[in-house]
């Protein structure tokens, strides 16, 4: 399927979940996936509500750090769990029912790190630090589940990863960096490979700043994906338009870039708003760009400073620019 052409600037707002690690599969906790029917009911509230805002696209994290979703023998995946693929249709079902397409992001960053305590109580920890871990994974859960949906149509893309960089002992020199980027880059370039090969979706992966995104340039992405956080940014020497302008995507990038994360409103950061960053994104001829994000965060959560998006906001945006929704 083809990447979205530049001049389809595609809005979008990131779920980006409803209970962490478990809206798709069954997790320690019990079910509390997209199938059961108390989230089911908040799922298809918020995506009523998105698709009244002029947004079409929305990006759901799926196995996050992999607590849920997997059946798991000594280590090693066996398969999907009982409920992963209900979860999913479950989500599929309520996107086709309001005219919106899904980015499910496969893999989140956590599960690469080396978390010590902070992870100890939580299941398959270890599955993506070594390569049986890794090959199982993807031949036993992710190709029967690219499968399963081939040709649905409210997948719009398979994510490879969510900002995978801060696990990455070449771009985060930490103790909590799980993983070298020769390793990641195969292995997700055998995901995209996958993707292509058995679904008719897109592919991405969620790259955690534009600084990095020519790193995945190898990977036969349908698009570029990049995230963009003010405070994440302070090393560099110009925001969002000049680094967009220095990076002239259009010219240096094979397929399109949409910038994947842009936060709702960012306080520490006087000047930034998420209308002049919208702006800037149109004007370098971006695929499109995703708001971070659609649901109030956690009390004590890392994003809770940006809080969430205002839905009249985006319409008048979209309106602004004469843009349609997808």
């Amino acid at each position: 399927m083809p990447a979205p052409a530049s001049e389809e600037f595609i809005l979008s707002v990131n779920y980006p979940w409803v209970n962490y690690g478990q809206d798709f599969g069954r997790s320690p906790w019990g079910a509390r996936g997209v199938s059961t029917p108390d989230t089911r009911k908040a799922v298809a509230e918020d995506f009523e509500r998105i698709r009244t805002s002029g947004v079409a696209l929305v990006r759901w994290f799926l196995l996050c750090d992999g607590r849920s979703g997997l059946a798991v023998n000594n280590g090693i995946p066996t398969g999907p769990d009982d409920l992963l693929f209900a979860d999913v249709a479950a989500a599929l079902e309520l996107a086709q029912q309001f005219g919106l397409q899904l980015c499910f992001s496969l893999l989140d960053f956590l599960w690469m790190q080396n978390r010590g305590a902070a992870a100890s109580s939580l299941p398959n920890q270890s599955v993506l630090k070594f390569p049986a871990g890794r090959e199982a994974l993807l031949e036993r859960v992710l190709i029967p589940l690219f499968g399963e949906f081939r040709a649905h149509p409210a997948v719009y893309a398979w994510e490879v990863a969510n900002e995978p960089e801060w696990a990455i002992r070449e771009f985060t020199p930490s103790p909590e960096a799980g993983i070298h980027f020769a390793d990641f880059n195969a292995f997700a370039r055998e995901i995209a490979d996958a993707v292509h090969e058995y679904s008719q979706a897109r592919v991405t992966l969620g790259s955690a700043r534009i600084l990095w995104v020519r790193a995945w340039s190898d990977l036969a992405l349908d698009f570029y994906q990049a995230h963009y956080y003010p405070k994440i940014e302070r090393d560099q020497t110009g925001d969002l338009g000049a680094q967009l302008r220095a990076l002239k995507p259009q010219e240096s990038l094979h397929c399109p870039l949409w910038l994947g994360e842009l936060p709702a409103q960012d306080p520490d950061t006087p000047g930034y708003s998420l209308d002049a960053a919208l702006d800037d994104c149109k004007a370098a001829g971006l695929a499109g760009a995703g708001v971070w994000r659609w649901r109030k965060p956690e009390s004590g959560s890392g994003d809770e400073q940006y809080g969430a998006v205002d839905p009249e906001a985006l319409l008048i945006w979209l309106t602004q620019n004469g843009i349609s929704a997808v």
